[in-house]
């Protein structure tokens, strides 16, 4: 497509860190427990390292009816459009927070930029599935304002993997940053057209934490996000990724290959346009005027020959 460059190839298996202690979580603690566990890792040093052999799984993992409909109200989706492909990674969330303020994890966690989240649906999510969710570092990119490292979840039902997903985020301020050079996969599409227009409450980063568990102090309340240098409170990117698949995605699709890169801040309350492709596989969400991007999107169906990564996951330890 003449949007999606290859400047980033997809990457082989072994590209996954390798892992000698997988985490078993059986009990998740309270989202104020992980953001004072996030405060404290701002001691933590600014000098790239490599990432280590961490990882934390969930077993047993309801999709949760009551949940997903809460979520999908929230985000756009339709009841007929089942459970939202971006699901999975609220799920995963607490797992990802767990790693990212872990001591051995080396990076500190506030003040990081979500850039870009790639996921894979392999095959279709019922309400009732039970999921074994699987989260672990990945690969390392170098980057001009720092360092970009990835989060890895693999999702599996019955011992099959059925989702997957890349967080990538860029620690800012690291010097001698590790890895090849980060280069974004989409670039801008003058033949998008405008399709929708939103209007986004100020109350919005409140409601979706409540659902998500992602209370970062930048989404909820104009004072938090001063003090972290935003003038007022700024949407979550998985939900402004969540609203824009929910108006492109077709009903009935399954398999799936989305890509999402974010580029600048929605803020609480504001306006948005929502612009696609004639092909309706590509997407922008912009300004109210419509000149800026916040995020750039894609999706296409999942290629048949398409392979998620499948750690060997032992030396098992409870946390608990």
């Amino acid at each position: 497509m003449p949007n999606d460059r290859a400047d980033r190839p997809d990457r082989p298996d072994s590209d996954v860190v390798p892992v000698q202690r997988v985490t078993q979580v059986t009990y998740l603690s309270s989202p104020l427990h992980l953001y004072l566990r996030a405060l404290l890792s701002s001691r933590k040093s600014s000098r790239a390292q490599p990432m280590p052999l961490l990882a934390f799984e969930r077993r047993n993992v309801p999709l949760d009816a009551d949940d997903i409909a809460r979520y999908a109200r929230l985000c756009g989706f339709r009841e007929a459009d089942g459970v939202p492909p971006t699901w999975p990674h609220l799920l995963a969330f607490p797992l990802h927070m767990l790693l990212m303020t872990d001591r051995a994890f080396p990076f500190a966690m506030l003040g990081m930029v979500h850039l870009a989240n790639r996921i894979r649906q392999h095959a279709a999510l019922a309400v009732g599935d039970r999921l074994t969710l699987d989260v672990r570092c990945g690969p390392l990119y170098a980057h001009d304002k720092g360092q970009v490292f990835t989060v890895v979840t693999t999702a599996r039902r019955d011992n099959r993997i059925v989702w997957t997903g890349e967080s990538l985020y860029l620690r800012t301020g690291v010097h001698n940053a590790l890895g090849v050079p980060y280069r974004s996969e989409l670039s801008a599409d003058d033949t998008l057209t405008r399709d929708a227009a939103w209007a986004v409450p100020a109350d919005l980063g409140r409601q979706y934490a409540r659902i998500s568990g992602d209370y970062n102090p930048i989404h909820l309340w104009p004072l938090t996000a001063k003090l972290f240098g935003f003038p007022r409170p700024i949407i979550h990117g998985m939900w402004s990724f969540a609203r824009t698949l929910a108006a492109v995605l077709p009903p009935g699709a399954a398999d799936l290959d989305l890509l999402v890169e974010f580029k600048t801040p929605v803020l609480l309350p504001g306006d948005v346009t929502f612009w696609r492709a004639a092909d309706a596989e590509r997407f922008e969400l912009r300004d109210a005027a419509g000149t800026v991007p916040h995020l750039r999107g894609r999706w296409q169906p999942l290629a048949p020959s398409a392979s998620a990564a499948t750690p060997d996951l032992t030396n098992l330890t409870d946390l608990t």
